[in-house]
Parts: structure tokens; sequence; C-alpha cells
């Protein structure tokens, strides 16, 4: 099943990432009011990169792709530096490890068994995916875990600088370059790795090192794709509770929607709008406001955006296996409303946001005023594992310990275009926020006019 496709980034304490690039600028602190230059804005980033500050430099990075969507260096460091951040969280939480660190040596070599296999099967690219990847990516999660103080501190107390630098070149060495050409290698050479490390340094637990290595072949795919612990998974099923949509009249004849993210209630709180607006205020055209939404529900923008096309493609979804594959259409028919609308953009308007305009765009339901759109056309799925799942005393159900939120699928717009990079580029670009709604409420008004001349 199909979970929600969204701009995350685990254990940064932005509500797993269900945040989007305007949040998670307000997260990590306010843009100055005197922006720097482009140039500036790199330097910048480089710093805090180089400088391990690693959320002051996906602020950075972030603003630089809103910028600049074609800027390589800034999407891979961005993925570069979301992975430190979530090793460097993940290492200040006991919490995260907590379950991990309880289980049998057996059972957690056993998970990162699961987790190649799992991410093998289902990750949207098999060419990242192939097990001496994700064995080298686990290698090199360990080795910065080895720099870490507070994964030092906590796993190998009492041990000698000098010994851990030692013993870490030695892994190095000894590992670094071993060929790894299937799963059950690559659990054999972390047990060796693990095994050393608890004889040379005298860790506590070698879960500890499995768990790096479980982390960094999760973690390494792309910027949305991470682990995620017990307590995380079911910090992902929680629903908001909050109105997801804004709604007033504007002059002449034009409802101003404004959709503040998709949520599960979303398709039911435009319907509830839609039908307001025509019976109560007589409205016969839409302003739909996207800015600043990062995305949120998969399935609640395609069904959001059905009340708007009578027919159709929506988006087409692309991944290796048959469950990630799929052209969502639209058949509402006549229960579509058929007002015409406007839809304003920007560069915080982000994955299901996008979906949701490029499907309006490209079936010719709405005009798109402001500026380019982030360019996040994946899905991400919640795959759990199963290997020592665990029974809730409570509800004597079983629950699983951990899972992984891996990228399943690409998302194409209904004219077969890919999403990611460049955006959705609007009809009419303008960058000044105010005059971006003036434009927008202006061609709403001529489409009122028209509607309302028009025969019915």
């Amino acid at each position: 099943m199909i979970h929600r496709s969204t701009f995350r980034l685990t254990g940064l304490a932005l509500a797993a990432m269900l945040t989007g690039p305007s949040l998670l600028s307000a997260q990590f602190g306010a843009v100055p009011a005197v922006a720097p230059t482009s140039d500036e804005l790199i330097e910048i980033a480089r710093s805090h990169q180089k400088n391990q500050r690693w959320e002051e430099a996906i602020q950075s990075w972030l603003r630089i792709l809103s910028a600049d969507k074609s800027n390589e260096e800034a999407r891979l460091s961005l993925a570069k530096c979301v992975r430190h951040a979530l090793q460097a969280n993940r290492h200040r939480d006991p919490n995260f490890q907590a379950k991990i660190l309880a289980m049998p040596q057996a059972d957690v070599l056993a998970l990162y068994d699961e987790v190649i296999r799992k991410i093998q099967a289902h990750y949207v690219d098999p060419g990242k995916v192939t097990v001496s990847k994700l064995f080298r990516q686990g290698m090199d999660e360990y080795l910065a875990a080895l720099s870490d103080p507070t994964f030092v501190r906590d796993h190998l107390r009492g041990t000698d600088e000098a010994a851990v630098t030692k013993f870490r070149a030695s892994v190095q060495k000894a590992w670094g370059g071993r060929e790894v050409s299937n799963v059950r290698q690559a659990v054999e050479v972390v047990a060796e790795v693990a095994s050393a490390s608890k004889r040379v340094l005298g860790l506590r637990s070698v879960n500890a090192v499995v768990l790096e290595f479980i982390c960094g072949a999760c973690n390494s795919l792309d910027e949305y794709s991470a682990y995620l612990p017990a307590n995380q998974l079911t910090g992902e099923d929680t629903e908001f509770s909050r109105s997801t949509i804004e709604v007033t009249i504007q002059e002449g004849n034009v409802g101003y929607l404004r959709i503040l993210r998709f949520e599960v209630s979303t398709p039911a709180e435009v319907d509830a709008a839609l039908k307001n607006l025509v019976a109560m205020a007589k409205v016969k055209a839409l302003v739909i406001d996207l800015r600043g939404n990062s995305g949120g529900s998969f399935p609640a923008a395609v069904k959001t955006a059905e009340k708007f096309l009578p027919a159709g493609i929506i988006v087409t979804a692309q991944g290796p296996q048959p469950d990630a594959t799929k052209v969502y259409t639209s058949t509402s028919g006549n229960t579509a409303t058929d007002l015409p609308a406007v839809l304003l953009i920007n560069g915080d308007t982000a994955s299901s946001a996008e979906v949701f305009a490029v499907a309006l765009r490209e079936n010719q339901r709405a005009k798109l005023v402001g500026t380019a759109t982030f360019g996040k056309g994946s899905l991400q799925n919640i795959i759990r594992f199963t290997t020592a799942d665990e029974v809730d005393e409570t509800t004597g159900k079983t629950k699983s310990k951990a899972g992984v939120r891996l990228t399943i699928a690409r998302l194409l717009s209904p004219s077969g275009n890919p999403i990611t990079g460049a955006g959705i580029v609007p009809d009419v670009t303008e960058r000044d926020p105010e005059r971006q709604t003036d434009i927008a409420l202006e061609q709403a008004r001529e489409l009122a006019r028209r509607y309302m001349s028009g025969p019915r």
C-alpha cells in the first residue's frame, strides 16, 4: 500500500520531515533580511558543511536549490548533509538505539540481512542498491561514527582516542576494500567488523556497529529515504487533526482556496468548501494557493485533484514493484467542479502539491502563476522489517521494531514528463508574492466573467 509522499528528514525534530523547504527554514532559523548572493550562499553552505554544522548546511543548500534547481553540487551536498544530520541526531538520542541494542546479536545481523534484501526489492533505482554499494555505505557510516564524540563516549567509554583513530584506519585497510558480492558475505563481514571492534576497543555492544551498517544502507540512497526505529514508525502513522485549507471570498465572484498540505481529510474539506462557495457566495472562479505547500499524503492529493477533473490522467508512478507502478486517473465525471481556476505556486510547493498542480495544468483545468516548484517527483513508502518483531503487551498484536522510509517510484506528469529536477514551471512567472496574488486574482476575475457569460 502506498504511503504518504513527503519531503522528510528523520531525527531532526522536524515532524519526521513532514515539513517542506519553507518549514525547514523556519525550524533552522529565519532567512536574513538582506539575502546573500548565490555565490556567497554557496560559500556559506560549504563552510557549514566543512565545520559539520549539518542543519545550517541543509538550510543553505535548500535555499540554493530553491533558486537554482540545476545545481548538482547542492543536490549531492544536501543528501550528504541529511545523512550526517541523521547520524548525529541518532547518536544523541538514546531511545533511537534502545530496541536494537537490546536484541540478541544474531537477530540484529538477521535484521541487516532483511534490510539489504528489502531495499533491493523496493528501491526505485536498482543500480544504487547493489550489495557492494549498500555494504560500502554502511562501512562509511561506521567509520564516521568512530569519529563522532557522542558515539565514542557512549559505546567506547574509557578507550584512548589514539587507539580509536588507529583502529579506524585498520578497519578501513582490512575491510574497506573487501569485495562483497552477496548478502551472506555482507552479513559475515559486518559480523567480523563488529567482533573486532569489541575485541580491540572493548565495544560495549556489537549491535551498535551493526546498527551503523543498517542506517548507512538506508540513509545513503537519497535525501528522502531513511531508517525508522519503532517510535518513529508510530509517529509516521499519526494523522493531523487541524484543518488543511483556508477559504475566503474575494471581489468579482472569486473564491480563494489555500491548501496548506494534503492529508486524509483534505479531499472532504475541499469538497465541502467548493459546495459552500458555490451555494452561498455565488463564486464563479477560484484562486487555489499552493505556495508553501510541501506535500503530504499522496493519495489525498490524487483524490483532491479528482474534485477538479472529470476525466484524464492525474499522475503516473513508475517503480520496480508492480504495486508501485500505476497510472492514476480521474473518473469523477460531472461530480467534478467546472469552476475555472488559477493556481499559485512557488519554490516551496513540493511533492504531492506538485502532483496536484501539474495535473490541473496539463488537463487544461488551471493556469499556474508564481515561480517554479521545488521539483520532488518521487514517492515514498514505509517498508517495515519483520525480523525480531515483538508483541505489544497491551494489544497482543505484533509490531515492528524498525522500518525504512524508501523511495519506491518516480512520478510523471500526465504528459509523461518527470517532476523531479526543474519542478513545475508556471504559465506566468512572477517572483514578488504580492504581485503573484494580484495577477492570480485578476486572471480569476476574468475567468469568472467568462464563466457567467458563457452558455449554461
